[in-house]
């Protein structure tokens, strides 16, 4: 299902979920104000016919008393136009007089029967007068009467007592018929403007998607500068133009990382290819193989073997999936070890180690001892040695501290912000007489993430590079 489809669906049928429940409310409403009336007529009613005079109230024919029977007919034809129901078969009266017993009663209807099983304990009394204190009151009561709703009355005066009750239906009929009619107009109306409105709301709820999905569709691998302004849009919107436009930063940087990477990588490898190519050309054409230099080859071998066991641990953490073999280490006696060798390696070495004995953790004896002896192979190639390097190895709560300082050739912040990319070297007189690939600070930088830590150029005189590693000991 499209989005815009969702939407529009989502807001008709809320809209006539509304419509329904306002309906139903309002006629419930109704409703109940059209049976507060039908209870104020009743009784308005009930005592009216209670305090007749009793020549007026009988509707039953007997002899020489015609004019009874019509003054009666008049009765009900009056009770009936003012409860408003539509014929005298809804309509059930009795009238007793304690003088003269029955004086009006329903014709076909056993009225007395009607009342003596009705429960009266629990009818609603009415005053008949509102705002005014009386001892009469009259009584209402729901009551089923030939599978019907009725609504009755009762009332007891000083000589007689009356009982009046209506059809409930009877007296709604003309509301209902009065609904009907207006919802022919109204459903379709509701519903026009409930598609209208959900077509606005669907519209300018996709607009932004819209263009989101037109500016996708201009990234290209040549082209990661398109960008969304966001400035125009809703807050929620806003934020996911933000995401996508951050998201966009991060694949442009990392595919120009990434092409960077391989064009130094392919120059990197060209070199000592080119070598080893041009040797064993020159003993083919030679045709003596005294001629191949056996250690030369072997160097740019073990070259070649170097630079691609570095760029495979580099492709691993970049895909996070550096296998560490995890054991119980003593960073102190690691730095012991290969700082011992530092000083067999450079004999002008002015070394200062303050390391803290011991210093346990969990780690990868083999990529650690390669992360220290990359740290420690590059102050040993770009340190001012007689000015002295100084190894620094403490614990602070959870977390062993290396400090590593040495003095340089004066290196600007630009230089230092390059340190850990891929295949930098640094500026051209600093490189003269130096090997290397320019992969062991961001090897050794991946190594210490990998293991929960991290290494970092801290802040210093342009002449003097400090290194710091910090490695957690609980992981």
């Amino acid at each position: 299902m499209y989005f815009r489809t969702r939407i529009f669906s989502i807001s008709i049928l809320t809209v006539s979920a509304v419509l329904a429940v306002v309906i139903s409310l309002s006629w419930s409403r109704i409703m109940k104000v059209e049976l507060e009336h039908l209870d104020s007529r009743l009784c308005m009613e009930v005592k009216r016919i209670t305090r007749m005079p009793s020549n007026l109230l009988s509707i039953t024919p007997v002899p020489d008393s015609a004019h009874k029977d019509q003054s009666g007919s008049r009765l009900i034809d009056d009770l009936v136009n003012k409860l408003r129901i539509n014929s005298a078969s809804d309509l059930l009266i009795l009238v007793e007089s304690s003088e003269h017993g029955v004086l009006t009663e329903s014709q076909g209807e056993d009225v007395q029967q009607i009342i003596s099983t009705l429960n009266w304990q629990s009818a609603d009394p009415l005053e008949v007068i509102a705002g005014k204190q009386t001892s009469s009151r009259c009584q209402l009561v729901f009551f089923t009467h030939q599978k019907n709703r009725w609504r009755g009355s009762f009332f007891q005066g000083q000589q007689a007592q009356s009982f009046l009750a209506v059809d409930v239906s009877a007296t709604t009929s003309d509301l209902e018929s009065t609904l009907q009619s207006a919802m022919i107009v109204v459903i379709p109306f509701s519903l026009l403007l409930s598609i209208l409105g959900a077509w606005f709301i669907t519209t300018n709820t996709t607009r932004p998607i819209k263009r989101l999905h037109q500016s996708m569709q201009l990234v290209t691998q040549k082209n990661f500068n398109h960008r969304l302004p966001a400035h125009k849009e809703d807050q929620e919107f806003t934020v996911l133009i933000n995401a996508y436009n951050t998201m966009l930063d991060r694949l442009e940087d990392s595919f120009q990382q990434a092409s960077r990477f391989t064009a130094d990588a392919a120059h990197e490898l060209k070199t000592p290819l080119t070598i080893l190519r041009g040797k064993i050309e020159q003993a083919v054409i030679s045709e003596n193989s005294s001629q191949l230099d056996l250690n030369a080859i072997l160097d740019e071998v073990g070259h070649l073997s170097a630079i691609t066991r570095k760029l495979l641990l580099l492709s691993q953490a970049d895909s996070c999936s550096m296998a560490l073999h995890l054991e119980a280490i003593n960073m102190a006696e690691l730095l012991d070890e290969l700082t011992g060798d530092m000083e067999l390696l450079s004999d002008g070495l002015v070394l200062h180690c303050e390391i803290e004995q011991p210093l346990y953790f969990k780690g990868d004896i083999v990529l650690l001892r390669q992360l220290l002896n990359n740290l420690l192979v590059n102050v040993i190639r770009y340190s001012l040695q007689e000015k002295g390097v100084t190894i620094e190895a403490k614990r602070s709560d959870d977390v062993i501290e290396v400090l590593i300082s040495n003095f340089c050739v004066a290196m600007k912040s630009e230089v230092r912000e390059q340190l850990f990319d891929r295949f930098y070297r640094g500026e051209p007189e600093q490189m003269q007489g130096i090997s290397g690939s320019g992969l062991g600070l961001s090897l050794a930088r991946e190594i210490a993430r990998a293991h929960g830590g991290d290494l970092t150029l801290q802040a210093s005189k342009e002449d003097v590079v400090v290194m710091r590693l910090s490695l957690p000991t609980v992981k």
